[in-house]
């Protein structure tokens, strides 16, 4: 979140942020799935760029071969 608040393309006078909208598998309690929901308002030219930070991002943050499946998803 830190570095979505920080991006100078989204707004600051509304801040991001990020809801758990799906839980989706809590069987291992130290790696539980869950579908998360950003919300940040950027203007319409910087969506695209502003997204694919934020893929980027998340893909390292859970690891290797993990921006392919997110980037599939964000694209729905």
């Amino acid at each position: 979140m830190k570095d979505l608040r920080d991006d100078p393309r989204v707004d600051g006078q509304n801040k991001p942020a990020v809801h758990v909208s799906k839980v989706m598998d809590v069987s291992n309690p130290a790696a539980p799935i869950v579908e998360l929901t950003v919300s940040a308002r950027v203007k319409p030219s910087d969506t695209d760029a502003v997204k694919q930070k934020l893929l980027d991002k998340a893909a390292m943050l859970v690891g290797s071969g993990s921006s392919e499946r997110l980037g599939a998803q964000a694209s729905r």
